[in-house]
């Protein structure tokens, strides 16, 4: 097992950040010029040169201390504390905003690429909440970001510890770009494949049920085998069927809520705290009033209704109304025109394409985690010397 040495900050790396703006203007930025980097720019570790701002070289050459260069790190030091890009593919120029530091290496004590995955482990988040708790001021002073300490092998084996890490960033920036791929497609077919048919009223085609929920002090509706879904279990969906929920209801608390369970396959739409989340309940089930559940007519396919339901949320906005929150009316959704064809195997024959699209989104989707697992697991096992990287090489 390697040696490792504690460093601080300080004692391999320069920080750097903007003084303010000298009364820069927004009416400065340009489209053309040396690139500004704001933290909104920071994507994945990476800064995403296409949604940067521009300005005009007097404002670039304010800082020579600030300007860019391949291989800086840049640490967001207030708003959002602690996020970090790592400088690749750097334009001739670029410079900063003021609520970035640039960290910048001064000696060949720490690899740059190994501080950026400290700077993104468990030890420096706990630095961090440390740092801000108790603060009225919840930002990162370069006075306590000097104080940051963390242990290293020598630079050979950080070097090497990067190159394991960045490897796996790497699958994980490819499998991320197939999920894009993958929505962008499923997109393009939802537009061709729920564009034919009739327009028929949405209470044509389904029975819609309103819920509500029992009272909460009062146990017996609560903690029973019932699924009762709200919004908020709907929102993390990524697939289009759920089949469990947060909290459970007894039998009573189903009477108290619609009176009966609904059966399984039923559609359930979210009217309020958004407006537009929806799913497939595989189970029987009940649910709260900012949902609606739709029990299909024997001539309407679930699965179809879903997707249509699921790309037209900004449609079902338009036609609620609130002033603390958007609702929508149960009137306006009995009259919401779904455009559908009229023979069932029809339906189910795009429906099923449009599954097929999401089983692969979804399949990517979970080696996206397996790998993001697995980059958890070295880096607690790299950057901790549990594990030595030579058994890796």
């Amino acid at each position: 097992m390697s040696t490792m040495k504690r460093y601080k900050i300080k004692d391999c790396f320069s920080l750097r950040a903007r003084i303010g703006w000298q009364g820069l203007r927004a009416e400065e930025f340009t489209d053309y010029g040396p690139y500004l980097v704001t933290g909104t720019d920071f994507v994945n570790g990476k800064i995403d040169w296409d949604t940067c701002y521009h300005v005009d070289e007097h404002r670039y050459k304010q800082d020579v201390g600030i300007q860019l260069r391949e291989h800086d790190l840049l640490v967001t030091k207030d708003g959002t504390v602690g996020k970090t890009a790592f400088v690749v593919d750097c334009p001739e120029k670029a410079t900063l905003n003021s609520h970035i530091f640039l960290v910048r290496a001064i000696n060949g004590g720490v690899v740059p690429e190994y501080l950026y995955y400290v700077l993104n482990s468990h030890q420096f988040d706990v630095f961090l909440r440390n740092i801000l708790t108790g603060t009225t001021i919840k930002g990162l002073t370069q006075e306590n970001f000097y104080k940051f300490s963390f242990e290293a092998p020598d630079a050979p084996r950080q070097a090497k510890i990067a190159e394991v890490l960045s490897t796996v960033d790497e699958a994980i920036d490819k499998t991320r770009a197939l999920i894009d791929k993958y929505k962008n497609i499923k997109a393009g077919m939802m537009q061709d494949l729920l564009s034919s048919g009739e327009d028929v009223p949405l209470s044509q085609l389904c029975k819609i049920i309103s819920g509500s929920t029992p009272p909460t002090s009062d146990e017996t509706y609560w903690n029973g085998s019932h699924v009762w879904i709200t919004p908020n279990d709907l929102s993390a969906l990524t697939t289009p069927y759920i089949s469990t929920s947060a909290r459970k209801l007894s039998d009573s608390g189903v009477k108290k809520s619609t009176g009966v369970l609904l059966p399984a396959n039923s559609v359930i739409i979210s009217n309020r705290a958004p407006v537009g989340y929806c799913a497939i309940v595989s189970v029987p089930f009940t649910f709260n009033q900012g949902c609606k559940g739709l029990i299909c007519n024997p001539d309407t396919d679930p699965l179809y209704l879903y997707y249509y339901l699921s790309k037209s949320t900004s449609q079902l906005e338009k036609v609620s109304s609130g002033t603390t929150f958007l609702e929508l009316p149960k009137k306006e959704l009995s009259r919401f025109m779904i455009r559908i064809p009229k023979m069932l195997i029809d339906q189910k024959a795009i429906s099923e394409q449009l599954l097929a699209a999401d089983e692969r989104i979804q399949t990517e989707r979970n080696y996206l985690e397996k790998l993001q697992n697995i980059k958890r697991g070295l880096m607690q096992d790299l950057l901790t010397n549990t594990v030595s990287v030579d058994t890796l090489m």
